[in-house]
């Protein structure tokens, strides 16, 4: 069975589904990809206001829960990517929408980069109490990308409609 074939011509989720369909939300009647933004949307920035409370009260509790809304962000950004693709890729080429979305796409994949690298230092020095410098600012960072990408998001579900009036 080639790959085509299966990813939007035969089903395969509840004998009703193509795989594509599946990820798009159709089996429950609702766009997938706006299930997941809003965990990496609120925790990686709260990470960042965390970061900056415990560089002026040093307690490890903040620095431990920065890093962990971190990794609980970065999980279920994978979600957001998977689903977000899904609705990118067929996006008719030059169309304002795929504009709006490759926009999205260019602010919001380096910004999550800058998270899983602040992760990654920030697990060099897991007893902190406070966190230090370069994850602050890679956490900063990210946090503008993350706001910059939202921006242009919202432009395409509440400016263009994508996704909005779909038959699922």
């Amino acid at each position: 069975m080639n790959i085509q074939r299966l990813w939007s011509q035969t089903p395969v989720f509840g004998g009703r589904w193509t795989l594509k369909e599946a990820i798009q939300g159709k089996p429950i009647r609702h766009p997938t990809h706006s299930l997941f933004v809003h965990f990496p949307s609120a925790l990686l920035p709260v990470a960042f206001v965390l970061d900056l409370v415990s560089r002026v009260h040093a307690d490890e509790t903040l620095a431990r829960a920065a890093f962990y809304n971190i990794a609980v962000g970065l999980a279920m950004a994978a979600g957001a990517v998977v689903t977000g693709l899904v609705d990118y890729l067929p996006m008719v080429a030059g169309s304002r929408k795929k504009k709006l979305g490759t926009y999205h796409l260019l602010a919001q994949a380096p910004a999550l980069a800058l998270f899983a690298v602040s992760l990654a230092l920030r697990g060099v020095d897991f007893d902190a109490e406070r966190t230090g410098v370069a994850p602050l600012v890679l956490a900063g960072v990210g946090t503008l990308g993350i706001m910059i990408g939202n921006y242009f998001g919202g432009e395409l579900v509440y400016r263009q409609g994508m996704r909005v009036n779909v038959d699922l």
